[in-house]
């Protein structure tokens, strides 16, 4: 099992704080899922593509994608506001979204 250590944080940083939605499984091929992750900094069209469906709404849950591969057990939730980039991203293992329905998870 691993988990990333920060230095200096307080609560907000290591206790899940945001609730969310995700609209959209973008599952890539593993090849191109380890260049987003190596630069999601980067642009990338299956993030522009999708841009309409990640924003954060008047109640303050964050509406994301989960970018991953089929290989891996694990995504990336990415809410671009707008971008073509991961402006804001987090790890999610898959087992704790619930499960996928026609391209959308279902997380409890």
């Amino acid at each position: 099992m691993k988990v990333r250590f920060e230095t200096n944080t307080c609560k907000e940083q290591v206790v899940p704080q945001d609730v969310f939605v995700i609209e959209k499984l973008v599952e890539l091929p593993l090849k191109q899922f380890n260049k987003f992750i190596d630069n999601m900094l980067g642009d990338y069209n299956f993030i522009k593509e999708h841009k309409n469906l990640m924003y954060t709404d008047s109640n303050n849950v964050w509406h994301a994608i989960i970018v991953t591969a089929k290989e891996i057990d694990y995504g990336i939730l990415v809410q671009a506001d707008g971008a073509s980039y991961a402006r804001y991203s987090a790890f999610i293992r898959k087992d704790e979204v619930g499960g996928f329905s026609n391209g959308k998870a279902n997380n409890a």
